[in-house]
């Protein structure tokens, strides 16, 4: 069995996304994260015309303002499931202040989802 390489533990948090790759100039494809973590995401989409290792140009919602979050990132893996397409994404850069707030917004989340399910 292989061991999980994760270093960092991901949140399940649906957040819109929109993405390209930053040496074309192609329009933003769309998507909606399903996980986050403090160096990577998954991105579900329709359709993901891009090869391994493309560098992306990335706008991620904002869940507690009306903003779009500027970010750079690395597409790692990528797998088309049931219709859909999933990516796997290293963030490159991205503010910090920022990403910050997103990872308390999805601890926040998580942290509601396991004291309910614990409680029930």
């Amino acid at each position: 069995m292989q061991s999980d390489r994760r270093k960092y533990i991901r949140f399940e948090v649906p957040l819109d996304v929109i993405f390209k790759p930053s040496r074309d100039a192609v329009p933003y494809s769309t998507g909606i994260t399903r996980n986050f973590s403090r160096h990577g995401l998954c991105i579900e989409t329709t359709s993901l015309d891009m090869e391994l290792n493309t560098n992306l140009n990335l706008m991620v919602k904002h869940p507690g303002k009306d903003i779009f979050v500027a970010a750079t990132g690395d597409m790692v893996w990528k797998q088309h499931v049931g219709g859909k397409w999933l990516a796997g994404v290293n963030i490159v850069k991205m503010d910090k202040e920022a990403k910050s707030e997103i990872l308390d917004y999805a601890y926040d989340v998580w942290l509601e989802k396991n004291i309910n399910f614990n409680s029930a």
